[in-house]
């Protein structure tokens, strides 16, 4: 019968676990592999708490990002921001319009400061029009809002 013990993660390790997962391993395996190349290290008591505490951290900064994702939401959804570029002789945009300029879009005509990453967008828009733009919010919340560009 073996004797195992608790670890926590430090590292990714393959078949073992994620970095920052307490795991039960054969206590030789982690006092002769684990611990000595720093993989993981012993569970203690004020290990367990500091590690409650952190995801209490994570836990309130995600429900922090998922409110202000909701007010984003509420002032963007179905609305039709409008905005004039330079365009040559055939409608065409001087300069392609990136995920990028739509995020600074946003923040100088709404007032809104989101991630470029979250802006979903297959290809730069080239031409004058109206384009459904979607949002990916922190949080998971969804939102459009359309984008129309005048010459």
């Amino acid at each position: 019968m073996s004797k195992t013990v608790e670890v926590l993660l430090t590292k990714d390790y393959y078949n073992l676990g994620k970095a920052g997962q307490i795991v039960r391993v054969k206590a030789g395996f982690a006092r002769n592999f684990l611990i000595p190349q720093k993989i993981a290290i012993p569970v203690t008591e004020g290990i367990i708490k500091t590690i409650q505490e952190q995801q209490k951290i994570i836990q309130r900064k995600i429900e922090r990002q998922k409110e202000q994702s909701i007010k984003i939401k509420e002032k963007l959804d179905n609305q039709r921001i409008s905005v004039k570029l330079p365009t040559g002789k055939d409608g065409k945009l001087y300069q392609a319009l990136t995920k990028e300029r739509i995020a600074s879009i946003l923040q100088e005509k709404a007032n809104i400061k989101i991630d470029k990453h979250s802006i979903v967008l297959d290809k730069p828009i080239k031409s004058t029009g109206i384009f459904p733009i979607e949002l990916n919010l922190p949080g998971g919340i969804k939102t459009s809002f359309e984008l129309e560009i005048e010459p």
